[in-house]
């Protein structure tokens, strides 16, 4: 039995103190037959282990504890300390090995390795928390085992970056209590991706379902980098589009063309700029998965999605925050 390692399909939304939330609610909708690519979680303990077996625990202790978070320059240069920190210890064997299993477990017998993500998924030791947005770091498009724990290393070090630093220091979190278990998965290629959510987060109508989407990868859209087509459905069975609003896009987010692999911003050819990103077939689809997901997880949901090949994906469900009653 794996000591550092689960399937998706072995975890659910009650797991997110070991999984982090973003991978406990992916195993919770995995189980509930939605679609989600295949992947594993490198748990919480992974990370405790790797850091313990060195001492790296002591001497991030030792660094954190001398910050001063009134300067900016100094959080920056202290919190790259323990990056390296994290990146420069040894990984058990033990671990390394399960790493490796699951990898293969996501080749589905091809000859060539799948590319995949690692991403972040977090929480907070002892407490409801379960989300960071945007404070650790997440990759796309990386290929082979020596890629992907380097990868892993970086995503356990971005926990330390600055910006998550100064975020847990202004909520009053311990920084011990900081979990990141990296989630490795089978890497979506979109053509078009973006969020849903599942209740209207302006206007606060549960009634409303509100779409936004752009070609490639969701990443240019949740960095809030790109324009973005943006969709309004009304609830039912099916749902229905009541708005829609089809922007100039001008940037996207995709594969590295040029070095094979990573992700990389490209402009958007004029043929598809002003195009409409989203179908009424495509648009009912997401929304009727919209709200199977809602009733699933009881409350309204913030969900990434992407299309590649015209098959959906669903890559990531969590609560819509700051909603009004």
């Amino acid at each position: 039995m794996s000591q550092f390692v689960k399937r998706l399909e072995q975890m659910t939304r009650d797991d997110f103190q070991e999984t982090g939330g973003k991978a406990a609610n992916l195993g919770e909708l995995a189980r509930n037959g939605f679609n989600v690519p295949p992947a594993f979680c490198v748990t919480a303990r992974a990370l405790d282990r790797v850091l313990e077996a060195g001492g790296a625990h002591r001497r991030i202790s030792e660094i954190s504890s001398t910050i001063n978070y009134d300067d900016y320059d100094q959080v920056e240069a202290k919190t790259l300390l323990i990056r390296d920190v994290i990146t420069a210890a040894p990984l058990p064997p033990e671990l390394l090995g399960e790493i490796r299993a699951g990898l293969q477990g996501l080749r589905k017998g091809e000859a060539e390795e799948p590319f995949v993500a690692v991403r972040s998924s977090v929480a907070v030791r002892d407490s409801a928390i379960s989300s960071f947005p945007g404070m650790m770091d997440t990759y796309h498009f990386l290929r082979g085992e020596d890629q992907v724990i380097d990868y892993i290393r970086k995503c356990w070090a971005s926990l330390w970056t600055a910006r998550a630093a100064l975020r847990r220091r202004q909520m009053n979190i311990d920084h011990g209590k900081g979990i990141i278990a990296p989630l490795v998965q089978r890497m979506v290629d979109s053509e078009v991706a973006g969020v849903m959510f599942t209740a209207n987060p302006i206007t606060g109508s549960r009634q409303q379902i509100v779409i936004e989407a752009n070609w490639g990868l969701g990443e240019s859209l949740v960095s809030g980098e790109s324009m973005n087509d943006s969709y309004v459905l009304m609830k039912g069975t099916p749902p229905s589009v009541q708005e829609r609003k089809i922007q100039k896009k001008t940037i996207m987010v995709t594969r590295d063309r040029e070095a094979g692999a990573g992700r990389k911003k490209y402009d958007i050819p004029d043929t598809l700029a002003s195009q409409a990103t989203l179908g009424d077939r495509q648009l009912v689809e997401l929304g009727a998965r919209g709200m199977e997901i809602e009733a699933l997880f009881g409350f309204p949901q913030d969900v990434e999605w992407a299309y590649e090949k015209d098959e959906l994906f669903l890559l990531q469900s969590r609560k819509v925050k700051g909603l009004r009653d």
